[in-house]
């Protein structure tokens, strides 16, 4: 009995479905053709910034390869809402992979896939709707730029809270102090805080159990990783406003990643910010389930 439990156990792992955040890097992987092929119930995930760096510059020379592999299987692809509304998501649904999801672009991928065949093959009137996702999308992407000193300045205040002898432990990549550690879970949440305040939408903070769930809370936490990242390469002086900018689009593929199954990517930076996040989510910003949350509030209620 005990045999065919593990057995049932294994084949149910084996059916289980897979969701792994792409980054733009990877669209073109033998990685990625391997992943797909290898099983239906492995899917990629598709974020609004992949969509555009996909689109950006030259579209209708490189949207055709960009795409080619997603292409023969688009019906492993889950494209996602904008970032921007899966920032509102709160309660359940932040850390909801399905509220995430946009369910009419992901069951219209594959006409989508059809279409981008038949503009490869000479159909203007799709190569101008390309081409003006295209503007769309460099245009998005260039206005990033404008952002970049403010980014860097934000770095160096943040390199200004370490004193030399943790700049050093940074610079060697050493073990961080208990000192450093209390500082990295303040400052995650300081800059949460900050980017629900300036997020367009007047966002709530969320309390508790809820706040690690949201996407802005996780956004920070990989933008703190990767601004650790840049004082341990030197500081902001050291970084163009492009590589910033790259930056910027790693944390947001990572952050994503996080409520997935992993992340495809060939970029070496951005798969450690995205392993330093759950290892944070998981040892340091940990909570209880919610059925240990409600036997603890009782085992309180009942001592008083």
């Amino acid at each position: 009995m005990r045999l065919i439990g593990y057995l049932a156990l294994a084949m149910t792992a084996k059916r289980r479905r897979k969701r792994k955040v792409i980054d733009t890097n990877c669209l073109q992987c033998d990685v990625l053709r391997s992943y797909l092929w290898d099983s239906t119930n492995n899917y990629v995930v598709l974020t609004d910034y992949a969509a555009m760096e996909v689109y950006k510059g030259d579209t209708l020379t490189w949207i055709y390869d960009r795409m080619e592999i997603l292409a023969q299987y688009p019906k492993q692809v889950l494209v996602l809402r904008g970032t921007q509304d899966i920032c509102g998501l709160t309660g359940p649904a932040a850390a909801s992979q399905e509220q995430m999801i946009d369910a009419a672009q992901t069951h219209d991928f594959s006409n989508y896939c059809r279409n981008l065949l038949a503009a490869q093959r000479g159909d203007l009137l799709l190569q101008q709707q390309l081409l003006e996702h295209g503007r769309e999308a460099t245009a998005h992407i260039d206005r990033m730029l404008f952002d970049m000193k403010t980014l860097s300045s934000g770095i160096d205040l943040m390199e200004n809270t370490y004193s030399p002898a943790e700049l050093k432990v940074l610079r060697r990549r050493e073990e961080h102090t208990p000192q450093m550690r209390k500082k990295l879970i303040e400052n995650v949440l300081l800059l949460a805080r900050h980017l629900f305040k300036e997020h367009p939408f007047r966002l709530d903070y969320p309390s508790g159990a809820e706040l690690r769930n949201t996407f802005i809370f996780r956004y920070a936490l990989c933008a703190y990783i990767s601004i650790l990242k840049r004082i341990a390469d030197g500081g902001a002086a050291q970084a163009k406003p492009e590589k910033l900018r790259n930056d910027v689009i790693d944390v947001n593929f990572a952050a994503f990643a996080t409520y997935f199954d992993g992340f495809l990517t060939a970029d070496k930076r951005a798969s450690e910010i995205y392993a330093d996040a759950e290892f944070l989510l998981r040892e340091v910003f940990a909570m209880p389930p919610w059925w240990l949350r409600v036997l603890l509030s009782i085992g309180t209620l009942s001592r008083n």
